[in-house]
């Protein structure tokens, strides 16, 4: 991983900063190349020689079995030396697996962390290795809550195991060593969509939540911003093929996640389906986003922290140049999978330790 410590530092140095009010928005430039643009070559690599061409097309009802055979991608474990242990939520009706990573005998704030995976897919497996890295970097206990997944659990079966899995956790705080005035909820893609949903539920229950760190969130079931995506909005350079191959199919899907997660398409207008909708993101607290240059979700993360910031809520917004969707499954083979972890982690650091502190209520 030297190697990778040295582009992630290039990173940093070619890191471009903008500020929009509330928002503050930091561009991750390529570390190991001229401003060309385009694909980052690790990625281009992927898409050519690794990727299965299935991810490549929209996703069809008969893909589901495979798709959950072959689910995840390689990635490494650079933080080795973290603790780990798996646990079950025993609830009347159902259990709940968790993963719990860097506990000690000296308290900690604690991330909630949800996976992605279109809330069809994925487990707690998958980011053990991502878990293992932010909890590390954030000096954190890091909670990893396995979800039922649809369609066999559609809405709100999966998001009502992440609530529980949080209410879990602040019951046994002081088993677990875990400071409930610092508590941050995290997740990547469909898991980001829960995390917001947890968080909108958390107003009415006895905690609060002190942080929210997404990475390249579906916050848009609704099709809200529908009108504002548009694929010229992207610029191709050499790998145009790819690129759009990459964003339509991604784009095409979204009916397949729809069919598979909602049993009604009016749910879509929920805000805990589409937090875009929310009327209570002036009750948020200080929020960090990554988006990547080639994901589709990029537009509708961006409006979402847009929308945020202008709700007057401090907001953290790095792009990754270069990157596509779900970049950060692929730690140790891309070095920003480990740099956005690590900027969520620092952002944690510096808004328990108050240095973006933000005055916000559960009132009104």
């Amino acid at each position: 991983m030297a190697g990778h410590d040295q582009l992630r530092k290039q990173m940093r140095e070619k890191e471009t900063r903008q500020v929009y009010g509330n928002m503050e928005k930091m561009i991750k430039h390529i570390p190991d190349q001229e401003e060309t643009g385009g694909l980052d070559p690790r990625v281009k690599e992927w898409m050519l020689t690794s990727e299965p061409d299935k991810t490549r097309r929209p996703l069809e009802v008969d893909d589901l079995e495979e798709i959950r055979e072959h689910e995840g991608f390689p990635n490494t474990d650079i933080a080795s030396f973290v603790s780990s242990r798996e646990f079950s939520i025993d609830l009347e009706d159902r259990s709940i697996p968790i993963r719990i990573y860097n506990e000690s005998s000296e308290k900690k704030p604690v991330m909630l962390y949800f996976h992605g995976g279109g809330f069809f897919s994925g487990n707690i497996g998958m980011v053990e290795n991502p878990c293992k890295w932010l909890a590390h970097k954030a000096d954190a206990v890091v909670v990893s809550v396995g979800y039922r997944l649809a369609p066999e659990h559609p809405f709100a079966d999966g998001l009502n195991d992440c609530l529980e899995g949080t209410r879990w956790v602040w019951e046994h705080a002081d088993q677990l060593q875990i400071d409930t005035d610092n508590i941050s909820l995290a997740g990547e893609s469909a898991g980001a969509n829960l995390a917001l949903g947890v968080s909108e539920l958390s107003l009415e229950e006895k905690w609060d939540i002190k942080h929210i760190a997404l990475l390249y969130p579906l916050v848009d079931l609704a099709d809200f911003t529908g009108e504002q995506w548009k694929i010229d909005q992207y610029k191709f350079y050499n790998d145009e093929a790819l690129i759009r191959k990459e964003l339509t199919s991604m784009q095409q899907s979204t009916v397949f996640i729809q069919s598979l997660y909602l049993q009604d398409l009016n749910e879509a207008n929920s805000p805990l389906v589409s937090p875009i909708l929310s009327e209570n993101k002036h009750r948020l607290p200080p929020m960090a986003i990554v988006t990547a240059e080639y994901d589709y979700l990029k537009i509708q993360g961006q409006e979402y922290a847009r929308q945020v910031a202008a709700a007057g809520v401090p907001v953290s917004l790095w792009e990754y140049k270069g990157m596509d969707h779900a970049f950060v499954d692929k730690l140790g083979l891309y070095p920003q999978a480990a740099d956005a972890l690590t900027e969520l982690a620092d952002h944690f650091q510096e808004v328990r330790n108050g240095k973006q502190a933000a005055e916000w209520k559960k009132g009104s």
